[in-house]
């Protein structure tokens, strides 16, 4: 039966960091959201400084921060530092479409992510990975602007990469345009862990693309640099341990670099390897990983749970996201957990209202590698929670893991 509800979460709050004047609100990414930086529109293609703020939410909210893009496309760096607390960020398109995330850099709890986007809207969704409440300054940059994590962008594991400029040595990743070459299929480098390599290549012409540093025994660090040695985009854990770029929207015609590492220098065999972005694909493999949420269209399986009637179940897990559906007749709290250990799994829960919107995840509780979401306070509509198993995120099918779930809601007695 439907408990007693607890005091209604407070709603998140944002307050402008110092000096700055709080932003005017919009209903866009699938919620509202603050604008990000000292007035509403800001622009950080154009912007002298970078734009920050300080963002409170309440435990289980998440504050939604806006920002626009103008001009080309442009390499951005996306931060979260909190004195006290565990920030975790996600980079969403103006449709809440959910385009990068990170919760921990490699050397703190504080949250970085580095990637590049064509004009338009975006948004910062910032949470506590933990699901308490949090203050943390938030700040969009270009990569030619003050870093606010700059420790941590200093003693990062990939900090081993230094940026290819002209005379980096590289070898060719391709002799001709590698956008007539993906024509023909994947183009691939293989190398060795213990040393950073260089791959060059050029673009005749805008090409979605797909960039990957993998290996069966190494954690590959892949780095992305223009033909001015700045950095476009970078990743280390994308799928499982391998490293992985999308560029959906194009990557723009020009000169690029690519470095590849493993972290730490090891000794072992790494593929780096360039592909031609398949959209519907591309869909696919995020929905399989968890990153996105399908749509209710039928084109996915998504298993329906009725939370009237169901308290607990058990999903048999083989390594792809398994989605299931839920629909909320009233304003619900919610707690689920998720329960995997004793056979090996490694449970992740990510919860997304039904137009694509994140609305909260949790890998890791009380010092497990369980899973438990909430309590978050929904509102009446339809919902579609991932469960992952985060040991084998990339895509692919494996043996069986039961993964038990746990459903407990707090609902108003009339």
């Amino acid at each position: 039966m439907p408990h007693p509800c607890p005091p209604v979460l407070a709603g998140l709050v944002l307050l402008a960091a110092t000096g700055l004047a709080l932003p005017a609100t919009a209903q866009i990414c699938g919620g509202d959201a603050q604008w990000l930086g000292p007035e509403a529109g800001g622009d950080v293609s154009t912007s002298e400084a970078p734009l920050a703020t300080v963002a409170n939410a309440a435990a289980g909210q998440q504050a939604i921060l806006a920002f626009r893009v103008s001009g080309d496309t442009q390499a951005l760096r996306i931060e979260a530092e909190a004195p006290e607390g565990d920030p975790a960020i996600s980079l969403l398109t103006e449709d809440g479409d959910l385009i990068a995330e990170n919760d921990d850099t490699a050397v703190s709890l504080n949250s970085l992510v580095e990637t590049s986007v064509g004009p338009g809207t975006y948004c910062v969704a910032v949470r506590s990975a933990n699901d308490s409440a949090l203050s943390a300054t938030v700040q969009v940059s270009r990569q030619d602007q003050p870093a606010l994590l700059a420790e941590d962008n200093q003693e990062a594991g990939i900090d081993g990469i230094a940026p290819c400029t002209a005379d980096t040595p590289a070898d060719a990743l391709s002799p001709d345009p590698l956008d007539s070459q993906l024509n023909q299929g994947p183009v691939m480098a293989a190398q060795n862990g213990m040393q950073t390599h260089y791959y060059r290549f050029s673009l005749s012409r805008p090409t979605p693309m797909t960039l990957r540093a993998t290996s069966p025994t190494l954690d590959p660090i892949l780095k992305l640099f223009d033909g001015q040695g700045v950095l476009v985009a970078e990743n280390d854990d994308a799928d499982g341990l391998n490293a992985r770029l999308d560029f959906a929207s194009s990557l723009a015609a020009g000169d690029y670099c690519i470095a590849a590492a493993s972290l730490g220098g090891q000794p072992g065999e790494l593929t780096v390897s360039a592909e031609k972005l398949d959209p519907a694909a591309f869909l696919r493999n995020a929905y399989s990983r968890g990153e996105l949420a399908p749509p209710a269209d039928g084109n996915y399986p998504i298993q329906e749970i009725d939370l009237a009637r169901l308290t607990q179940t058990v999903l048999l897990h083989d390594g792809a996201a398994q989605w299931l559906g839920l629909v909320l007749e009233q304003p619900t709290v919610l707690i689920i957990s998720a329960y995997g250990s004793f056979a090996a799994a490694d449970p992740k829960l990510v919860l997304f209202a039904a137009l694509g919107a994140p609305v909260a995840e949790n890998d890791d509780v009380d010092g497990s590698t369980n899973a438990r979401l909430g309590p978050v306070l929904l509102e009446q509509g339809r919902y579609h929670l991932g469960v992952i198993d985060v040991s084998r995120n990339d895509g692919t099918i494996g043996p069986i893991r039961p993964v038990g779930l746990i459903f407990d809601r707090f609902q108003r007695v009339p």
